[in-house]
């Protein structure tokens, strides 16, 4: 039951809202813009993306809730990629906070390695939804964002309980999401500026 609620409430969508939420509250200057930020990304991050996977499976396009078909993935992904670079040109256009522009640019990078990699093995999105926060925490706090690591040890554990991953795509899953945040947060930061 654990495993099943988990897996449910935490989405990946559930854990973009809140990284960004919690991100406009630091980062933006003005209570205004903050809860600008919060809005943005519900619509863009939690509710576009749950309305449209309801409406694929509505009409059939993924046949359960988990998409356990990799193929049925696709579309959900390829609309994420839409989402990021909406939620990205906004971002710019509202005059957020550079790193909300910038995670909203990862997001649609990492989504397109998404994609990739889901033509051949199907990889934990759970997994990469939960990790992607902690490799912000690590930018921010350093070692101290290690304190968010029970929470993707809770996702993964639940996805391999309901036998909807192997332990290796859960693995590779936050892995990814991770480093692959870390590692274009430092790019954008230190490189673009």
């Amino acid at each position: 039951m654990l495993a099943r609620y988990t897996s449910y409430i935490f989405v990946p969508p559930s854990f973009t809202f809140l990284i960004f939420s919690y991100l406009g509250f630091l980062s933006e200057p003005s209570y205004e813009s903050k809860i600008l930020v919060v809005i943005h990304s519900f619509v863009f991050g939690l509710i576009l993306p749950i309305i449209f996977f309801v409406h694929l499976r509505k009409k059939g396009i993924v046949n359960d809730v988990d998409a356990t078909i990799k193929e049925e993935r696709i579309q959900p992904y390829m609309f994420g990629v839409f989402l990021c670079l909406t939620g990205a040109l906004s971002s710019y256009l509202l005059n957020f906070d550079s790193i909300i522009y910038y995670l909203w640019l990862i997001y649609f990078f990492n989504t397109l390695i998404l994609i990739l990699i889901n033509k051949y093995w199907k990889i934990s999105a759970h997994a990469i939804g939960a990790s992607t926060p902690m490799g912000v925490l690590i930018y921010l706090y350093g070692v101290f964002g290690v304190v968010y690591i029970p929470v993707v040890i809770l996702i993964g554990w639940s996805r391999i309980y309901l036998k909807k991953h192997t332990k290796a795509q859960v693995f590779v899953g936050s892995i990814f999401g991770f480093l692959l945040t870390l590692a274009q947060l430092y790019f954008f930061t230190y490189i673009i500026g």
